[in-house]
């Protein structure tokens, strides 16, 4: 261990982020509210405390809380939690209708059009608590959507039906068209499928909501390093009630990075930039999609990695598993995670949709979000860190391991302080084009010989053969962070997303190569016309892949051939 990480490591002060975290267990930081702002002042105060230089960044976004929402059969009355854009209902009077369907996975498009069929006026009863699902249901007809939290016990979880990722823009202004939707726990959703089994069941559904137009406030912490490049280290602090696990505990961490690197500053290569996202769950992703927006040019020429802390401290969460774009290779994350935890993770979890991701666009080579969770016989619930109080009121801080803190506090400090001191970017060349090749092949495997798949190959094998000569480059040390952008980064941006550089994706997930992947999934059973558009939009997002790829590879040519 160098000099350095040792001095930051050591120098973590649990009494100082507990101090934080029992601050913020006072507010419920809803975004554009007084007491979202209060936090900001809390974060702003302690910098200037610790004379850490920042941003204060102001913006208006959509953002979305509910107030109360309850569903009325006969004379019983269950208690809802709406979801973030629910369209608001007062009274609503419909015939409920169970969405066996749910229960099922990997449905064809027969299949689904059997299974929206019925919807037309209904109020519908679901384990589908996704936005695309909510969007289908008004599409087909639908009034309203209540959606059964899987999680056994007194519990429903705050879900989000918005499909546009982050404020939308005008183009993506037709997808905010939201009917009623909430959640119900599971044990009164259980109980009315039993029901609705011996019979015919009227309901009353009512939803409140808190939606429009607030402005927000985020701070962004600036430690320069002797490079203009910098590593972007984030954590939203906006929550669900006191979010004391998600995401206090990481806002209190960032608070101690900004101090000690503060102290350090003149001993780093590059900057590291710590920001506090709001609109994460009321406004999905809101704030880090403003930040990326109105600072895409510096982010897109200086930001080399993006590290992020979502769900530390968690009790029970005893191991760590990294979720990467899979690009610093298996080794980096592993060794790390094993001299943490004892046990080293044996495969790649790509990222997902989700935490703030929306830095794809901008060229970043290396992103990391550790994720903690219990071990499987300690797995309490199927929830993001295995707690079932995620995003929930019970998410209090009583859920807090102080113990958890400070590991997951170091093991990040060590991934940020190697991030901004390496003399090369840890990024493992070949590995990550070996994964790559693979998960494009299986990809292919699966989409029907309708599609013409040769040019893709041939830009794929063209690039390959480039990254194997870069690969040796970065073994010499030749390869500066610029060309690490533009050839490591824009190909994440190639194969994890599906619009340009300049727009985030809409939808649910991200996926390797999945642009392509979702082209063809249940062709053979599909009627003409989908067919047809599956056929379209293969070729488009075939010519944008087989496009950026070039690029990448003429970046090659040009500067390592």
């Amino acid at each position: 261990m160098n000099a350095l990480r040792e001095v930051l490591l050591n120098g973590l002060d649990k009494a100082r982020m507990l101090e934080t975290v029992r601050a913020f267990n006072e507010l419920f930081r809803y975004s554009g509210t007084e007491a979202g702002e209060a936090a900001v002042r809390y974060i702003e105060q302690k910098l200037n405390e610790y004379g850490v230089a920042y941003e204060h960044c102001e913006y208006d976004g959509l953002f979305s809380i509910p107030v109360e929402a309850s569903l009325r059969i006969g004379e019983e009355v269950f208690t809802l939690v709406g979801d973030v854009y629910s369209a608001e209902s007062e009274n609503l009077k419909a015939e409920l209708l169970y969405d066996a369907a749910s229960e099922k996975k990997n449905l064809t498009p027969n299949e689904q059009d059997v299974r929206f069929a019925d919807f037309r006026g209904r109020i519908v009863l679901t384990w589908d608590s996704k936005g695309a699902f909510a969007a289908k249901a008004r599409d087909a007809g639908a009034v309203g959507v209540v959606h059964i939290c899987a999680t056994k016990g007194d519990y429903i979880h705050h879900s989000n039906i918005g499909q546009a990722w982050g404020t939308p823009d005008l183009d993506e202004a037709v997808h905010m068209r939201f009917l009623p939707s909430a959640g119900i726990k599971r044990a009164d959703g259980e109980k009315l499928i039993k029901t609705l089994k011996a019979g015919t069941l009227n309901g009353i559904l009512s939803v409140k909501m808190n939606t429009g137009i607030r402005r927000s406030s985020m701070a962004v912490a600036e430690i320069p390093g002797q490079m203009d490049e910098f590593v972007l280290v984030s954590a939203h602090y906006d929550s669900w009630y006191e979010g004391i696990t998600d995401n206090a505990v990481s806002d209190a961490i960032l608070l101690e990075y900004a101090r000690l690197l503060r102290d350090h500053q003149g001993e780093l290569r590059r900057g590291v930039r710590i920001a506090w996202w709001s609109g994460h769950s009321d406004g999905r992703f809101s704030g880090s999609t403003w930040y990326c927006d109105s600072h895409w040019r510096e982010l897109n020429e200086r930001c080399v990695a993006h590290v992020n802390l979502d769900l530390t401290g968690c009790k029970n969460s005893e191991q760590i598993v990294a979720r990467t774009v899979c690009s610093e290779g298996l080794d980096y994350t592993g060794k790390l995670i094993e001299n943490y935890t004892g046990r080293r993770p044996q495969k790649y979890i790509p990222m997902v949709r989700g935490a703030d991701q929306s830095f794809f666009g901008v060229d970043v080579p290396v992103t990391i979000m550790l994720k903690y969770e219990p071990i499987a016989e300690k797995r309490l619930s199927n929830c993001p860190s295995g707690g079932p109080w995620w995003h929930t009121p019970q998410d209090t801080i009583d859920k807090l391991d102080e113990a958890i803190m400070m590991r997951d506090a170091k093991i990040n400090m060590e991934l940020v302080e190697d991030l901004a001191n390496a003399i090369v970017l840890p990024v493992a060349v070949a590995e990550f084009s070996e994964d790559l090749d693979q998960r494009l092949t299986t990809v292919l495997k699966k989409l029907p010989d309708a599609f013409d798949m040769r040019p893709l190959r041939i830009s794929w094998k063209r690039l390959q053969n480039g990254l194997a000569a870069f690969a040796a480059h970065v073994r010499d040390g030749e390869v500066s962070d610029a060309d690490f952008k533009r050839v490591i980064g824009r190909l994440v941006h190639t194969v994890y997303c599906c619009r340009d550089r300049y727009h985030q994706d809409m939808g649910p997930g991200y996926g390797v190569w999945a642009d392509l992947a979702r082209c063809g999934a249940g062709y053979d059973d599909a009627s003409l016309g989908m067919r047809t558009m599956m056929r379209t939009a293969f070729m488009r997002a075939g010519n944008r892949v087989c496009d950026e790829l070039d690029t990448i590879s003429d970046y090659i040519d040009r500067r390592f051939k």
